[in-house]
């Protein structure tokens, strides 16, 4: 009879392990799915929020001025300034130079400005085109654009 009772709470036991197992993973599903679709809605807000902040800050809103291009022992840095002339604080411009020789383009060199540039207020910048033991491909001219920003 001790074995029938052994029996009977083993049983029992395992059925209340297997009903807690079971109700664990439901609720791990119901988290899972519940987490998955929070996601997608935050990093959709995130992207349409992105959009609208690029979106502020045009082209020709930043305005580059006073640029050189500086050619120093076998190095080749392009420096001026970027002044915002928009209505919203600029951040993360971008700034490209394309080098070319004989109008056919031949390198290209790019630069992050950090920090925020007030409506009327300007930033140096520099754009290093290669380094000394790798120099720029051989150019005669260059064009700056300003990628964006935000």
């Amino acid at each position: 009879m001790t074995t029938d009772k052994s029996k009977t709470l083993l049983l029992h036991a395992a059925g209340i392990v297997g009903r807690g197992f079971l109700l664990g993973l439901g609720f791990s599903f119901a988290l899972g799915i519940a987490a998955t679709i929070g996601w997608k809605v935050s990093s959709h807000r995130v992207a349409e929020q992105t959009e609208t902040m690029q979106a502020e800050v045009g082209e020709k809103d930043i305005a580059l001025t006073r640029v050189e291009e500086l050619k120093h022992d076998g190095t080749t840095t392009i420096i001026g300034t970027a002044t915002n002339h928009g209505k919203k604080a600029a951040h993360g411009i971008h700034v490209q130079a394309n080098l070319f020789n004989h109008d056919k383009f031949v390198d290209q060199y790019s630069t992050y400005l950090s920090g925020a540039i007030e409506p009327g207020k300007s930033q140096y910048f520099k754009i290093s085109c290669g380094c000394k033991d790798s120099p720029p491909a051989e150019h005669d001219s260059y064009k700056l654009e300003v990628l964006g920003g935000y």
